[in-house]
């Protein structure tokens, strides 16, 4: 009995030490966390297979490659990691975000494959999209041209920016998941994980040759994935200052004039001028004749003076017409 008790008096002794310590330690200024600091760390797969005796293995775990690792960590339901690494046959390196299940939609897990929004400060806003590794670990390869452009560009600023925020986006009607990923110290590493891609893609190219990209469509993000005009960039804000923007006059459509429209309008056509009828000179037997203006038919005698006669036409014992 004497025995137990002095057993438990020496583990409440040691309890008691080693509490004071870490006591003491906490309160010195010591860090004594991993979160919110950029570690360099050696690839799992590599790391798993150091010191093998196997005389077969693959290039990525033979050849020594590092990550840089941020590691944050609010409470169990509130943590993340974001990695920049080596992607086996690619210079680019790759990112990779560590997530809890509850923040990836339930269609995307079954699709395989989740987009996401990266802004560094206030440059370009970039999308990107991620393969799913069950259960939550989502990494961003350059899969297509397009996407192996956009993480060139992004490691570039990763090392010069000072906050990068990331948006995993939900879908249409669902708020994005929002991370937030402080860049100093990554600049000290980013040479060394350049390195390390750069050696362990020319040992991989000798061995397998280039990867070939495939379409750029599989990267481009669909119009459903994200809310309506959603961005990461911030919304210029209405400090009482800065006036808003005018709006826009109304668009006046012009109106042509149009000529009036006359209906069945009158030509006026020129006046004929009269022309003397034809004289018809009477002869016997019947027939047209112009009659003269005192009413009698015109003859051979009267033609010179049509219209001019003196006096009744005489008939003579043979039928003609005498003349006086």
């Amino acid at each position: 009995m004497i025995g137990k008790n002095t057993l438990l008096a020496s583990l409440l002794l040691s309890v008691g030490l080693y509490s004071a310590q870490a006591y003491a330690v906490v309160n010195s200024g010591w860090n004594i966390s991993s979160s919110y600091v950029w570690r360099l760390l050696q690839n799992s797969d590599y790391a798993f297979e150091k010191g093998s005796s196997a005389k077969i293995l693959q290039i990525d775990k033979k050849i020594m490659h590092r990550q840089a690792v941020f590691k944050v960590q609010k409470s169990i339901t509130n943590k993340y990691v974001f990695k920049v690494g080596c992607m086996y046959q690619s210079k680019t390196p790759a990112f990779e975000l560590d997530t809890t299940t509850l923040d990836i939609a339930i269609n995307d897990t079954f699709k395989g494959y989740v987009f996401a929004r990266f802004l560094v400060d206030k440059g370009q806003e970039y999308s990107l999209r991620a393969e799913i590794i069950p259960p939550s670990r989502l990494v961003f390869a350059p899969l297509t041209k397009t996407q192996d452009t956009k993480l060139s560009d992004l490691f570039m600023q990763l090392s010069e920016g000072g906050v990068l925020q990331i948006a995993l986006l939900q879908g249409p009607n669902q708020t994005p998941r929002f991370y937030q990923i402080p860049l100093e110290g990554f600049f000290d590493l980013s040479k060394t994980v350049m390195s390390d891609c750069n050696k362990l893609n020319s040992m991989a190219q000798n061995h397998r040759g280039k990867v070939k990209f495939l379409p750029d469509y599989l990267t481009r993000e669909p119009d459903d994935a994200a809310p309506k005009d959603f961005s990461l960039k911030p919304k210029r804000p209405n400090d009482g200052l800065t006036p808003p923007p005018a709006p826009e006059p109304p668009k006046v459509e012009e109106v042509k004039e149009e000529a009036p429209v006359i209906e069945n309008p009158k030509v006026e056509e020129p006046e004929e001028e009269e022309q003397t009828p034809e004289v018809q000179l009477f002869s016997p037997g019947g027939g047209v004749a112009s009659i003269g203006e005192d009413g009698k038919p015109i003859t051979e005698d009267t033609e010179g003076s049509i219209g001019e006669s003196k006096g009744e036409m005489k008939i003579g014992e043979d039928g003609a017409p005498v003349s006086e």
